[in-house]
């Protein structure tokens, strides 16, 4: 079976889905696209039938491009804050041999949430510290022999109201979610290697409403805080100096101004019309000016959130997110940190954009859980993939939908 896994991770400006395929260990993206979000703004669903609408757009997109309609997918749900809680749990292992087995550890996962978790929240991941089978401890506890299994791990939760309106959208766009995902502990899979496994660092997304800042310590995801500034202050600040609607300012940014004003050019220039349909010249120098004061008040908030977030010694810091694709960026991220971080870099072909991070990071995380329990998975049916190779046969959208269970770390099947 073909291990081919969609994600999905809606946010305030853009909704980017992706899919990918794991294949001799190698990770290859089918498809990388994003669409324009409406109805969703500062977390918050604002406009039901225009959330639907625009995510609806994106999957048919998906579905020309790669020959077939996606109907399962992982969901990063967009919180605004995170709650952690670390657990314990220990089973018997009742097997003949005493070996573990894929099951003894979906069990005791399970078992390190039962009655952790407040009413008013719900589990969007959990992260496992370590296993101990009989007397030894173990990153990999499966075929390992002894009589009992136990699973130290992080539980993280958010708000459930946040998690079940994106999960009714989903439903209602026919998409049957498989797992769910928090930005930081993705984010942290685009980058994850041996060396950052042991140490503490900070993972930081900058988001288009938000700034996310999470913690990550040996390799799991202990804290974080979320900063309400992002790019569209940017676009806001623009709009208003200018007078320009939210739509010109956010295309004069994209398309003149640059990150810092060290080589911004004012011979540099673009002409818009303003709000009293008169039409005004902006140089770069001057846009510049505007967009380089937020960038350095954003990066000042997230440096001062770090100093409180860990006590800890921290070895690493990665910015990722939209934003450092703009022009320029590392000149003020240098201003403001030195030489302590730097812009993640995705080395995948095909969403190298740092605004996919959260999409492709999900999909690196569902598949560590796969192997941690030595199983595989694809959202992807062999039909499916037989149409998606076939160029003659033509995709059909239906209308109809369902959710099926989340399952995440515990799925059975």
């Amino acid at each position: 079976m073909r291990e081919i896994i969609g994600s999905i991770d809606i946010g305030c400006d853009k909704i980017k889905l992706v899919v990918a395929e794991f294949f001799d260990n190698d990770f290859n993206i089918l498809c990388a696209l994003e669409g324009n979000t409406k109805g969703f703004r500062n977390y918050e669903i604002v406009d039901d039938a225009a959330l639907i609408k625009s995510i609806r757009l994106v999957l048919e997109k998906a579905s020309l491009k790669l020959n077939f309609k996606l109907k399962k997918i992982i969901a990063n749900i967009p919180t605004t804050y995170n709650n952690f809680i670390v657990s314990e749990a220990v089973n018997s292992i009742t097997n003949e041999d005493f070996r573990v087995t894929s099951n003894d550890i979906l069990r005791v996962l399970q078992s390190t949430t039962y009655n952790k978790i407040n009413a008013s929240e719900e589990l969007i991941g959990l992260v496992p510290i370590f296993f101990r089978v009989g007397d030894g401890e173990t990153k990999e506890p499966f075929n390992k022999r002894g009589k009992s299994i136990t699973a130290r791990s992080v539980l993280i939760t958010a708000s459930k109201k946040n998690v079940y309106d994106i999960l009714g959208i989903l439903e209602k766009c026919g998409l049957e979610v498989i797992d769910i995902a928090s930005t930081g502990l993705a984010d942290y899979y685009n980058f994850k290697n041996d060396y950052l496994d042991l140490k503490t660092g900070i993972i930081v997304n900058l988001g288009c409403a938000k700034t996310e800042i999470s913690v990550i310590s040996k390799g799991i995801y202990i804290n974080n805080e979320v900063i309400n500034l992002g790019g569209r202050n940017v676009d806001k600040d623009i709009a208003y100096i200018y007078n320009l609607k939210i739509s010109d300012a956010k295309y004069i940014k994209e398309n003149l101004a640059l990150a810092n004003i060290r080589r911004a050019n004012p011979k540099e220039t673009i002409k818009v019309v303003n709000k009293n349909n008169e039409e005004i010249t902006i140089n770069q120098y001057e846009l510049t000016e505007i967009v380089a004061s937020r960038m350095i008040e954003i990066l000042k908030n997230v440096k001062n959130s770090i100093n409180h977030l860990t006590k800890k010694e921290i070895s690493y810091i990665i910015i990722t997110g939209g934003l450092t694709e703009f022009k320029d960026f590392n000149i003020s991220l240098t201003s403001i940190f030195g030489e302590s971080a730097s812009i993640g870099v995705i080395n995948t072909l095909g969403a190298r954009d740092n605004k996919f991070s959260t999409s492709i990071g999900m999909i690196k995380s569902f598949n560590e859980k796969l192997k941690l329990r030595h199983r595989t998975y694809s959202t992807v049916s062999d039909e499916d993939v037989e149409n998606m190779c076939n160029k003659d046969s033509k995709v059909l959208i239906p209308s109809d939908s369902i959710l099926g269970k989340i399952f995440g770390y515990f799925f059975d099947n």
